[in-house]
């Protein structure tokens, strides 16, 4: 990004010095554009001013709020947040303990919560609910 533009790295930083964005992980992952937020989220990594986080989970981080961003129904809203919060991103914390995460471990979780929408979505549409669901739409 060219110099002087709101979203260049200069301009973050300046914001980040200013306080006006938390040096937090989750303040990166909002900021945009969203690549030169991850550069400059990977140059505090590598100088030690942010602790060290796996880049692919940084990047999941960095997709979910704009796909939670297109759920208009706030229950369905609801479910995905907690969805992503208690199952999808403490496996790949997991998993990134034990080995190192891939594109493709990063691709699959976002399409476990791409897939749970549309679910909830095909729900919707029939007139049921997850806690209405029944033998009849499991069979559908």
């Amino acid at each position: 990004m060219r110099r002087g533009h709101p979203g260049n790295a200069s301009q973050m930083l300046r914001r980040l010095g200013l306080g006006q964005v938390p040096l937090t992980h989750d303040a990166f992952h909002e900021l945009q554009p969203w690549r030169a937020a991850a550069h400059l989220e990977e140059l505090l990594m590598a100088s030690g001013v942010l602790p060290a986080a796996d880049k692919y989970i940084c990047s999941f981080q960095r997709w979910l709020p704009g796909h939670l961003a297109g759920i208009a129904e706030p229950e369905h809203l609801k479910t995905i947040k907690l969805f992503a919060t208690w199952r999808v991103l403490p496996h790949l914390r997991e998993r990134a303990d034990r080995s190192r995460i891939t594109p493709s471990i990063r691709g699959f979780a976002a399409e476990q919560i791409t897939c749970a929408t549309a679910f909830l979505q095909w729900l919707s549409a029939r007139n049921s609910t997850l806690a209405s669901l029944g033998q009849l739409d499991i069979d559908a």
